[in-house]
């Protein structure tokens, strides 16, 4: 009984060993948006009136955008 066990450990570090170097590629090949020139968009603000990247932020100030999913409804 013993044995078995000790196989089946056994066997479940040999298989981790063998998919680790596949997950650490995979993550190296993830592509990372950083440095990538953004679109040139229009969104609401908050003050109900639209704001142009182009207009009022290129080449002005770095942006950094971010989304709440329903931020701003009541729970």
């Amino acid at each position: 009984m013993r044995g078995k066990t000790l196989v089946k450990w056994f066997g479940l570090f040999l298989m981790i060993l063998f998919l680790l170097p596949f997950s650490a590629h995979a993550a190296m090949e993830e592509k990372s948006l950083l440095g990538v020139e953004t679109p040139l968009f229009t969104l609401p603000s908050t003050q109900d009136r639209a704001i142009t990247y182009l207009n009022e932020y290129y080449g002005k100030h770095h942006l950094i955008i971010t989304f709440f999913p329903a931020a701003f409804t009541p729970t």
